[in-house]
This record gives structure tokens, sequence and C-alpha cells, in this order.
């Protein structure tokens, strides 16, 4: 995987900590179990597969009863939404339950193509508007 350029590495540590910030942000009163982690700029929370192999997706929760991951999300920039990315995404969805993944605004077209065999949970669109990034669901596709 290729490293994205740097303004697309601003962006995606921007949109990982917005999201832990404002849609996750595990734990708190109403999910005291909860706990979510991000994996930039460091690794958190590593996740394994039953093979061993080790995946650092942007965002982890876990539910701290049974030490399980219930979400994994990953965020992409214009850059990164590809198919090599694509291939990471599948595993991704192997690995829990709910898979998301959040893309620039724009790329609604490729993603829906690059997903189209991936059991993705939910797609979210991002774009920066007058200083403020806001974060729109999209699912199930839209035709």
């Amino acid at each position: 995987m290729e490293e994205r350029p740097l303004p697309e590495r601003v962006v995606h540590e921007t949109i990982i900590n917005i999201i832990k910030k404002s849609l996750y942000n595990y734990p708190n009163p109403s999910q005291p179990h909860l706990m979510t982690f991000v994996n930039h700029p460091l690794r958190n929370r590593v996740i394994t597969d039953f093979e061993g192999n080790e995946y650092y997706p942007d965002i982890v929760i876990i539910n701290t009863l049974n030490n399980k991951v219930v979400m994994i999300g990953e965020v992409e920039t214009f850059s990164s939404v590809n198919e090599e990315e694509a291939q990471q995404w599948a595993k991704f969805a192997t690995l829990c339950p709910v898979f998301y993944l959040f893309y620039p605004k724009g790329l609604y077209d490729k993603v829906k193509a690059l997903t189209k065999n991936i059991n993705v949970s939910g797609l979210f669109e991002y774009q920066k508007a007058n200083d403020h990034y806001t974060i729109t669901r999209h699912w199930p596709f839209l035709s």
C-alpha cells in the first residue's frame, strides 16, 4: 500500500479524530463497556485473524466485557480508494460483524463498484465546507 500524499494524510487523521469524537466516543454513559481505539498516527489496537495475521484498521471498537471487536471503521482519501485498498476492506469485513467505510465526497460510484462483493455494513461520505467537515451516511446503495 502506497503512502498517502501529505495533504491527504492530514485529512485522514482529521476525519479519524472527528469520527472518534463525534460518532464513536466510547466509553460513555450510555455505552460504558465499549471502547474506541484509533490506529493513526500510532498503532493502538491490533486485530488478528484466525491465521494470526495482524491488522490495524483506522478505527476499532471493542466490547470490554468480552474483549470482542464490535466495529471496524476504515477512512479513505482520494488516492486510497482503489483495488488494493478494496482487498483490505474485504478482509476487514470478515474480522467483525460491523465494517464501516468512510470516503471523500464524489467517490460514491467508485466505492460502490469496489465494494460490490464486500459485506460493508455502511458507507459514509465526508466533505469539507466552510472549514467544517460533515459526514453523511450513504446506505443502502442508491440506484
